[in-house]
């Protein structure tokens, strides 16, 4: 049977209903999340997706995270739609929303057994107000990224031939790092500290460094339009942006417009 790729603008649509109803679900139960990263840039300079962007990121504070885990198995979100969990199947340190009626393959890392086109949602955790003391936790966040990514990997593959060579001389080796493990460890260090009880916070899952640590007081709630849809958005997005970004209302050089190499069919 001759499978059928799913083009990008109608990947984006995916997503976007995804958001849509992740959206609606949270506003039934009181749970809060915000636009997060690229998604939340693009809401604020283009109203939309980033021209060239291909993925959606949510940010939710951790005790609406792990709510959210624990509801979706009580009542999913639409039956089209399965949260990710690394503790059920093998997937990311964070939870990502598919649609099932998909399959998604990314160019580097084994994740067709369980991927689908997705939407990213990032748990928001509490963060030590000492410097020192965040310096310790991202550099362990950094090794477990690269365990993660290492324990994944998909054979014969890799940005450049140099990395290509050493990844397939290492490769019979990532099959002894467990991934639940790996998610296991990311999070325990992660949930270090109560979100409810912090003056600082961090989106610390996924090795982004002290660019997605901010102060907790920028998490008010306000609303921004993306793709013509009403999505909650910090309601100091010009704090949060600029601490990820910089001037983030300047477009980047084309070299620097990144892209996730995936590739997304039906089932």
């Amino acid at each position: 049977m001759k499978v059928k790729i799913i083009k990008e603008s109608e990947a984006k649509q995916i997503m976007l209903n995804i958001l849509i109803q992740f959206s609606t679900y949270c506003e039934k139960y009181k749970l809060r999340y915000f636009l997060g990263a690229g998604t939340l840039l693009g809401a604020i300079r283009h109203k939309g997706y980033i021209p060239w962007d291909n993925d959606i990121d949510v940010w939710m504070p951790r005790p609406d995270y792990e709510k959210l885990i624990f509801m979706t198995k009580q009542e999913s979100i639409s039956e089209n739609i399965s949260c990710l969990d690394f503790n059920e199947v093998r997937t990311f340190p964070f939870i990502k929303l598919i649609d099932k009626r998909t399959i998604l393959k990314e160019n580097y890392l084994v994740t067709e057994q369980t991927l689908g086109i997705y939407i990213d949602i990032f748990p928001l955790d509490g963060f030590p107000d000492n410097k020192e003391e965040q310096k310790r936790i991202l550099k362990k966040v950094k090794i477990y990224n690269i365990l993660f990514n290492f324990a994944n990997y998909r054979f014969n593959t890799g940005s450049s031939l140099k990395k290509k060579l050493l990844k397939n001389i290492l490769y019979p080796f990532s099959k002894l790092i467990p991934n639940k493990w790996v998610c296991t460890q990311y999070n325990s260090l992660c949930k270090k500290y109560n979100y409810d009880e912090c003056n600082t916070c961090a989106v610390v899952v996924w090795g982004l460094g002290n660019k997605t640590v901010f102060k907790k007081e920028y998490f008010d709630i306000s609303y921004a339009e993306f793709e013509k849809y009403t999505f909650r958005i910090p309601k100091y997005y010009d704090n949060v942006l600029k601490g990820q970004y910089g001037d983030y209302m300047q477009l980047p050089p084309k070299e620097k417009r990144i892209v996730h190499f995936h590739t997304a069919y039906w089932k």
